[in-house]
C-alpha cells in the first residue's frame, strides 16, 4: 500500500484544473440525494395529522426514490474513476452509469446495503467492517459488469482483504477536513467529497493492481 499521503496527492494532481466540473458534479449529486430524503422528512412532518394519507403518500415516494437513485452513487464513483484515467473533467453524465445495466446495479447495492445492515443487527462492529469490505463494489461493477451480484461482492472481499484497516486510517485522515467543511456552513463540501472520493478511487487503483497481480 502506498502511505496515505501520496494517495491524497495523486487525488489532488487529478483534480488539478478540474475543481469546477467536480463542484459542480457534487452539487448535483446531493442535490438530487437531499431531494429523496426531503420527501421522507416532510411525510414525517404530516404524520399523526389529518393528513396521514399524504405523510403515507410522501415517505413512500422517498423510500421509494432513495432505492431508485442506489445507482447513481456508484455512477458518482465512477465519474472519479474515469476522470482519474482519462485526466479528463468531471462527466455529469457518468452519475446516470449505474442505469445502463439498472437491474444487475440496483440489485447488487441492495444485497451489499441488506449484508451492511444485517451485520449492524447482530453486532456494530461487524456491520462497520462489511462496509469497509463492500467499498470497492461500486468500482467492480464498472470494471466487471459480467460478474453476479453476489461474485462482486466476494471480489470486493478478496479485494480488501488486509486493507480494510488501510481504507480506515485513510478516511479517517480526513477528519480535520470535515470539522473545518461545517464551519463554512456545508459549502466546503462541494471541494471536501471530490477530494475524498478521488483518493478512494486511487485507492481502488492501488489494490486493484496488487488483486490483479496475485491472481497471476
Amino acid at each position: 500500500m502506498g502511505k496515505i499521503n501520496d494517495l491524497k496527492d495523486q487525488a489532488l494532481a487529478s483534480l488539478r484544473g478540474k475543481w469546477g466540473s467536480f463542484v459542480g458534479l457534487t452539487f448535483i449529486y446531493m442535490l438530487l440525494v437531499g431531494l429523496a430524503s426531503s420527501l421522507s422528512s416532510f411525510g414525517t412532518i404530516f404524520e399523526g395529522s389529518s393528513f396521514a394519507t399524504l405523510a403515507l403518500f410522501l415517505s413512500g415516494s422517498g423510500f421509494l426514490l432513495t432505492i431508485l437513485m442506489l445507482p447513481m452513487s456508484m455512477g458518482f464513483s465512477v465519474a472519479h474513476l474515469h476522470s482519474s484515467r482519462q485526466d479528463l473533467p468531471a462527466d455529469i453524465g457518468d452519475l446516470f452509469y449505474g442505469y445502463k445495466n439498472f437491474g444487475h446495479v440496483l440489485v447488487t447495492l441492495l444485497v451489499m446495503v441488506f449484508a451492511i445492515i444485517g451485520g449492524c443487527i447482530l453486532l456494530i462492529v461487524p456491520g462497520i467492517i462489511l462496509a469497509f469490505a463492500y467499498a470497492m463494489v461500486p468500482y467492480i461493477l464498472r470494471d466487471h459488469p459480467e460478474l453476479s451480484a453476489m461474485e462482486t461482492l466476494q471480489m470486493s472481499r478478496a479485494m480488501m482483504k488486509g486493507h480494510k484497516m488501510d481504507l480506515f486510517l485513510l478516511e479517517l485522515s480526513f477528519i480535520g477536513w470535515l470539522f473545518l467543511a461545517l464551519l463554512t456552513f456545508g459549502i466546503g463540501y462541494l471541494w471536501l467529497i471530490p477530494y475524498m472520493q478521488m483518493t478512494i478511487t486511487k485507492f481502488y487503483e492501488e489494490i486493484r493492481l496488487e488483486f490483479e497481480e496475485s491472481l497471476e
